[in-house]
């Protein structure tokens, strides 16, 4: 739970990003040098780091072999996502976006590369493997719906991601920039219901521990 609530927390601070960047005559410049703005950014992100170690913390240290390592690759991944608004502000601060704030252009350009590198990564890859497994266990039982219920499972589970992807291609008929708003936080959101759905699961440790005995 707590990785599942680090990522929907960076995904609405992304969020809440895109709007200031892309809505600038709203909102005015000086929103992005203000004080507060990014202690309340860097007291989340703080936060949020704390979260995905604790999420991580016991997976790493009673994991051995390669659930280990398959332990810290997820934690360094998780790490690194809810460590994006970091990122941002780092290349923000090279790019001098701070005093010279960037064109709407610049921010969608980066919101629409990103997104779709965590939608191929995170969508279209299980797709394909959900579809390959559905075809392997429904061969020669056409007759059974087994394909079809776990296309709609599938669809279902990651309908956020979906979503994300509806939303970015039919931006300019929306508008109001919503697409490019919201696709950063359905995209952390999608991440967030993987760790919502392994936090009412035991972990491989705590399962294989009777079995050693």
């Amino acid at each position: 739970m707590y990785g599942a609530l680090a990522l929907v927390l960076i995904g609405l601070v992304l969020s809440l990003q895109s709007i200031l960047y892309l809505h600038e005559d709203y909102f005015g410049r000086e929103i992005f040098t203000a004080r507060w703005h990014w202690e309340i950014v860097l007291n989340i992100q703080i936060l949020c780091f704390a979260f995905m170690w604790f999420s991580h913390h016991n997976r790493i240290l009673f994991s051995h072999g390669r659930w280990r390592a398959r332990a810290i690759l997820n934690f360094l991944i998780g790490f690194g996502a809810v460590g994006m608004p970091a990122a941002l502000m780092i290349m923000s601060a090279s790019l001098d976006w701070y005093r010279n704030p960037p064109g709407s252009d610049v921010p969608k350009y980066l919101i629409g590369i990103a997104a779709m590198i965590w939608l191929v990564s995170n969508f279209l890859i299980p797709a394909i493997q959900k579809f390959a497994l559905s075809r392997r266990k429904i061969s020669g039982r056409s007759r059974e719906p087994g394909g079809l219920l776990l296309v709609r499972a599938f669809l279902l589970r990651h309908l956020p991601a979906a979503l994300a992807a509806v939303l970015l291609l039919a931006n300019d008929f929306i508008g109001f920039e919503i697409g490019y708003i919201m696709a950063p936080f359905l995209c952390f959101y999608h991440g967030a219901i993987v760790y919502y759905r392994k936090a009412f699961k035991l972990p491989h440790y705590e399962i294989e521990a009777p079995n050693a005995e």
